[in-house]
């Protein structure tokens, strides 16, 4: 009876062995393939991190599980040949935990670092809180975020875009291309953040709903 039971406990230890190996081996090939993860990636890396949480923590229980039953069989027999491998099995099983929770690390760090850099990028310009009067100074040119709106309203400016870019009057239903004067009291649109703007004649007092920068 006695050896009956060890022999169950041994293959179900056996198998719990194998199944976390594969797996950890699976979430290895994963991370192989996510070293390259870009700024366009966030979202997969993302996908991938919950995932793999959900792994580690199955992992863990296992390994808890795997003691437990290691436990069980030492109890029967102290000088099993079998618990010894086992024990020896479950070393190697944790050293490749400890890499795949580094390989983890690594990846937490890494996006960490992007999603700084998006951060930075992002802070060069000032949010206003819905329509907000800014005053831009004689000579000064400013500066849009993408999908910003604003109104002139006091003084003189004309616009400041790339080549083959304009600002979008929505009031005249027209563009505004580069050293074109911008109509006052029109709702304008910039639609992408490549330098569209415009420079003050003189002392101007701009509407603006979005993201601006004084230079």
């Amino acid at each position: 009876m006695e050896k009956e039971r060890r022999r169950w406990y041994k293959k179900g230890i056996n198998v719990t062995v194998i199944a976390i190996v594969v797996i950890v081996l699976g979430a290895g090939v994963i991370f192989a393939s996510s070293q390259s993860i870009d700024n366009d990636a966030l979202i997969t890396y993302g996908f991938f991190k919950k995932q793999l949480d959900q792994l580690k923590t199955y992992i863990d229980s296992k390994i808890n599980e795997l003691d437990s039953k290691i436990s069980k069989v030492s109890n029967a027999s102290q000088n099993s040949t079998d618990v010894i491998q086992l024990q020896k099995q479950l070393s190697n099983l944790n050293l490749e935990v400890e890499k795949l929770r580094k390989q983890v690390s690594d990846l937490e760090a890494k996006l960490k670092v992007q999603a700084q850099g998006q951060g930075q990028a992002k802070s060069e310009f000032a949010l206003t809180k819905g329509y907000e009067i800014v005053k831009v100074p004689k000579g000064k040119v400013i500066v849009f975020d993408a999908s910003t709106e604003f109104i002139l309203r006091v003084g003189k400016a004309t616009a400041t875009v790339p080549k083959g870019a304009s600002l979008i009057d929505l009031t005249a239903a027209k563009d505004i291309g580069n050293n074109q004067q911008i109509s006052k009291n029109h709702l304008v649109l910039i639609v992408k953040n490549d330098g569209r703007g415009f420079k003050a004649i003189d002392d101007v007092w701009v509407i603006v709903n979005g993201g601006y920068k004084i230079k």
